[in-house]
């Protein structure tokens, strides 16, 4: 979406945000579209189009091709954190400068978050992930409307985590907690990220030895992945599930239960990290 090409016409025309709404929408709906990129109803779209003399596709689509082909990069590099191949997302993300971005604040979200979870979940520098985290919190999406502020504070969590610093990272992970059941998921992109937040959470919980929190949010997870048909976090769902069953000496069958249904989806989705780190894990409890 060319959300500056509509700003720019809005100005030209010399319309205010209110003038342009007025009678279409709330000005709060417009703010969120041309801050946030936020996109409003196709219908409350077109009706502000219109009123600028813009047609639909002149704003649908990305008009600059090298950042088209960036956004598709991203959500390559997106994909391959979620499957664990680290080394193919920083190739990606290290061949990407933040200053290309043409001051789009999704495309710069999405960097600064993946960025960060890289340092993060792959041995980098912490102090890096610490500001590329706060770029989304407090200059990108300093007013919380977006998931990336979510996925920022999770990063924030596992930062501090890593640290030692048990109060910083509970701050950072209640304040997630807080909100997990009721945020809005209504799009693709939002549901991986979703059960990203959910999933990390519960590695959290986990790792604190609070299994009835992070079983919780496991098994919350499970669900979200089935009616939303995302087989790709499911593995490691049910592996994490096992791993926490074995801490508590639980039944074996229910653990083997657990890693099989793990190893199942890790194949279906050739996720040979996933495949290779169950296997190792089994072999090692003598499962």
């Amino acid at each position: 979406m060319d959300i500056q090409a509509f700003i720019n016409k809005r100005k030209e025309l010399g319309l205010s945000q209110k003038e342009l709404s007025n009678g279409v929408c709330t000005q709060a709906t417009l703010s969120k579209f041309e801050n946030n990129g936020k996109i409003p109803s196709l219908k409350i779209l077109i009706q502000l189009c219109n009123r600028l003399g813009l047609s639909l596709d002149s704003i649908i689509g990305v008009s600059d091709s090298s950042i088209k082909k960036v956004a598709k990069e991203m959500n390559q590099a997106e994909f391959n954190l979620i499957i664990q191949e680290y080394d193919q997302s920083w190739d990606i993300i290290k061949g990407i400068d933040p200053k290309t971005l043409n001051n789009d604040k999704h495309l710069l979200m999405q960097y600064y978050y993946l960025k960060g979870y890289l340092n993060v979940l792959d041995d980098g520098d912490l102090f890096d992930a610490v500001f590329d985290f706060n770029r989304i919190l407090s200059e990108l999406d300093d007013r919380g409307e977006t998931i990336f502020t979510f996925l920022a504070f999770v990063g924030m969590g596992m930062v501090y985590g890593k640290q030692g610093d048990d109060a910083k990272s509970e701050y950072y992970f209640s304040k997630v907690f807080n909100e997990i059941y009721t945020m809005s998921i209504d799009d693709t992109s939002k549901i991986w990220r979703y059960i990203n937040i959910i999933f990390y959470c519960a590695i959290y919980y986990s790792e604190k030895q609070d299994l009835e929190t992070a079983n919780a949010l496991l098994n919350y997870g499970v669900k979200i992945c089935s009616e939303n048909h995302v087989t790709y976090y499911i593995a490691r769902i049910y592996a994490q599930l096992a791993i926490n069953a074995r801490r508590v000496n639980g039944d074996e069958k229910k653990i083997r239960s657990f890693m099989n249904k793990a190893l199942v989806f890790s194949e279906f989705n050739s996720n040979k990290k996933e495949i290779k780190l169950i296997k190792r894990w089994v072999a090692s409890n003598n499962l």
